[in-house]
Formats: structure tokens, C-alpha cells, sequence
């Protein structure tokens, strides 16, 4: 192999294993989420609620790095966003915030905070029973997902500052892939085992799978979808 085809090589590396890095950690997350099942026996409830958090966290974190984006949205043609942006800094430590982006981000964030005080309201009496006795293992794994997503906000937009290049719409992408995932998890994951598993038990005679197996059919598709 020639010298120039080594440096290509050198320089194509780094850039694969950094782009594939949020694939293996999806991976370790799913696997995180059957060994809770296997080992430490959580409950669909416990399973909901890991997922709800995570929705939350994501959809948190990258509206509020949208706020402190000064590029306009391309597909916007208003004049606000063809002017120079007014910045807001209550505070001195902080990027400024743009206003238009406020306004901007505030439309946007109806749909996906409409989405997580329904996904609340379902399992409101769970949560609070959960909350009371949460179990060590439910709570590392939240940590574990507050520390990927701030890991994550830093490397996209934190990092040498390149929010400076970006615009909101580049940080709601972030925080609306969950949206997008339920969606994909509902109609091919979801709705195919179920209506494989009822169909089971009432065609075939098929005695319903235990717990253990039951959230292990589900989350193993679902965990496939995800990554």
C-alpha cells in the first residue's frame, strides 16, 4: 500500500470510530436495559419511566443549547432570521441567548413537551409509587444517561465552540430524534409483537409467555430500533 493510501487511512479512523461511538453506547444501553430485566427483575413501569427520563433529558438539553445558536434557519424566510440576531446575556458567564431563537425554539418544543406530560400523566400513580422505593440500579442507569447526553451536547455543540456554526434547527434535530424513535418502536416493534403474541395465545393455544420472556421479546426488537 502506498504512503498516501496509510495517511488516508490514519485520517479516515479517528473520524469512523467517533461517529460510531453513539451506535456502540446505544447498543450498551439496550444491553444495560435487558440485564436490568434479567438480572435486578425491573418492571415494565421501571422501564417506562427510564425511557421517559431519557426523553426528557434529550429533549431539555438540546432545546436549551438551541436557544444559544446565532445561525439563522435556512428554510426560514422571514427578515428576522436574514438580520444580524440580538443577543441577550443575563448572564456574563454565559453565550447570549437570541431572542428569535426563543420564539423559534418555544413553537417547536409544544409538540415534544405536549408528548412527555401525556407520557407523565399515563404513569403518574406508578411514578410516584416508584419514586418512593427506586431501586440503586434504576437510578445508575439514569445517571448513565444524563452523563451520555451531556457528553453528547458537548461533542455537537460545546466543543472549540461550534455552536458558533450552528443554528436552532441543528439542536432541535437532536432533541426530536426521540420523537421519531417512539414512532419507528411503535409501528415496528410495538404493534408487530403484540399482535404476534395475541395472535399466539388465541390461534395457536399458546400459553402467554412469562414476564421474563415477554420483556425480553419486546425489548430485544425495540433495542435493534433504537441503536
Amino acid at each position: 500500500m502506498t504512503e498516501s493510501g496509510w495517511e488516508q487511512i490514519k485520517q479516515t479512523i479517528p473520524g469512523v470510530l467517533t461517529e460510531s461511538s453513539e451506535f456502540v453506547a446505544g447498543l450498551v444501553l439496550n444491553f444495560v436495559l435487558i440485564l436490568g430485566v434479567i438480572v435486578f427483575q425491573w418492571n415494565l413501569i421501571e422501564m417506562v419511566v427510564i425511557y421517559v427520563i431519557e426523553v426528557a433529558v434529550i429533549s431539555f438539553l438540546f432545546l436549551t443549547v438551541a436557544l444559544f445558536t446565532p445561525q439563522p434557519v435556512a428554510d426560514r424566510n422571514e427578515d428576522v432570521w436574514k438580520r444580524e440576531p440580538i443577543p441577550l446575556q443575563p448572564i456574563s458567564s454565559l453565550p447570549p441567548v437570541y431572542w428569535r431563537n426563543v420564539k423559534f425554539v418555544g413553537n417547536k418544543a409544544m409538540f415534544p413537551i405536549s408528548l412527555f406530560v401525556m407520557m407523565c400523566l399515563i404513569v403518574r400513580n406508578r411514578i410516584f409509587e416508584l419514586a418512593s422505593t427506586l431501586r440503586l440500579s434504576v437510578g445508575v442507569v439514569i445517571a448513565g444517561i444524563v452523563l451520555f447526553q451531556l457528553r453528547r451536547v458537548w461533542r455537537h455543540f460545546i466543543a472549540d465552540e461550534s455552536y458558533r456554526q450552528k443554528s436552532p434547527k441543528d439542536a432541535i434535530q437532536f432533541a426530536f430524534a426521540p420523537v421519531g424513535e417512539m414512532l419507528f418502536v411503535m409501528f415496528y416493534a410495538f404493534i408487530p409483537v403484540t399482535f404476534v403474541i395475541v395472535g399466539g395465545v388465541i390461534m395457536a393455544d399458546i400459553d402467554l409467555p412469562s414476564r421474563l420472556v415477554l420483556l425480553l421479546v419486546y425489548l430485544v426488537p425495540i433495542g435493534a430500533i433504537r441503536a
